[in-house]
């Protein structure tokens, strides 16, 4: 069995600094306040730094634009918005609908649309998701309907961010019916201008920007296909496992500053004339939150640098989700605690983590789910 490296290169390394540098000028939690009272949900000369500076296009070949960079790399930078809670649709835009053109889209539909992800003049989101909510096959109900010669959505996909402000939306729909749950799955890329979409803004815990979007006769044409007509589900699998391991990466970085902003607060904090931090209670707590952090980092990495490989990575991706869930969960449940009655007020910045690490839970879905998924590559079910 050959080891893996998963130490970071020089290049990434300077990635990681500079990303950090930039998000604690630029992305202060001031901003990150503000952009959830903010219709948009996230400023506009924001995304226009991140563009000037490569990131949408980081993932990318050159001849798109890119930095040609990795999945590494991505995960590398992803940790830092992570870390920095930065609003926007930079995760949809590049690491799910980006990406899946770079898998499996045309030349043309590549040639068309990854330039201008890469500069930041495209956004993209994904519209995954209906009334079931799952990233399963079954699922996907919204069917692509021939009428009259001509290709029609009609449905609702629910969950879907920054619709407000997409261009593009990649939508799994069904279209055809049989015994096997997996067939008939057809990716289409939508114009978010085209008639006879409706979009309703949803609340959400972490105050993103979400929609419930109602398609009503929204015209498909052949070139909006992406892949083939009925095959797209090993498409959308390999595109839910590296969006689900990149924001594991995120969450990592999430937990991260909390675990930052609590071992600097336990230094400050004096209770019978002496720092909290002296309280051996105290220590292991941030200790075992050392401990989970890592442990989630570890098991991200490892799996991105399977997937990479060109590996199965099924077993490896089950346990960096379930790990990463509980490390940015129990991590900030943890902080709450330690801070006491501070940390529930929404004045005090702690809460923000909290409530996207609830978010994140759930996104790309829950720990039972992926724990019943690792029991069954070791033989367990």
């Amino acid at each position: 069995m050959v080891a893996m490296d998963l130490s970071l290169t020089e290049k990434q390394e300077a990635l990681k600094s500079e990303a950090r540098e930039f998000f604690e000028r630029e992305c202060p939690t001031s901003l990150v306040r503000e952009m959830e009272r903010d219709e948009r949900g996230y400023p506009t000369e924001l995304w226009e730094r991140m563009a000037a500076l490569g990131w949408m296009g980081l993932p990318f070949p050159e001849w798109y634009g890119g930095g040609g960079g990795s999945l590494t790399d991505l995960a590398v930078l992803l940790e830092e918005f992570g870390r920095a809670l930065v609003p926007g649709p930079f995760f949809n835009s590049v690491a799910v609908v980006g990406l899946t053109i770079l898998d499996a889209g045309s030349d043309e539909q590549k040639a068309a649309i990854l330039p201008r992800i890469a500069d930041g003049s495209l956004i993209a989101t994904a519209a995954l998701l209906e009334e079931d909510a799952r990233y399963r096959p079954e699922a996907i109900r919204m069917p692509l309907e021939t009428r009259e010669g001509q290709s029609v959505l009609n449905g609702v996909k629910m969950f879907v961010e920054y619709a407000n402000s997409a261009d593009v939306m990649l939508t799994p729909v069904r279209t055809s019916q049989n015994g096997d749950s997996e067939k008939g799955v057809t990716l289409a890329l939508i114009s978010a201008s085209d008639a006879g979409i409706e979009a309703t803004s949803l609340d959400s815990i972490a105050r993103d920007r979400q929609f419930a979007l109602q398609f009503e006769d929204v015209s498909v044409s052949p070139d909006a296909i992406l892949g083939s007509v009925g095959d797209a589900w090993p498409i959308l699998k390999r595109a839910l496992d590296r969006a689900t391991l990149l924001h594991c990466a995120q969450s990592v970085g999430g937990a991260q500053r909390v675990l930052e902003m609590t071992v600097d607060y336990t230094k400050q904090r004096v209770q019978f004339d002496r720092p909290i931090a002296s309280f051996q209670s105290v220590q292991h707590d941030c200790a075992d939150m050392v401990i989970a952090i890592d442990s989630a980092r570890l098991a991200v990495y490892q799996a991105i640098t399977r997937i990479e490989d060109g590996q199965n990575a099924d077993k490896e991706i089950a346990l960096a989700k379930t790990i990463t869930n509980h490390a940015y969960k129990w991590t900030t449940l943890t902080a709450q605690q330690v801070h006491g009655g501070i940390a529930f007020m929404e004045e005090y910045d702690l809460q923000l983590w909290t409530r996207r690490a609830k978010v994140a839970e759930l996104k790309f879905g829950a720990s039972s789910g992926y724990t019943e998924s690792f029991a069954q590559q070791m033989g367990l079910a």
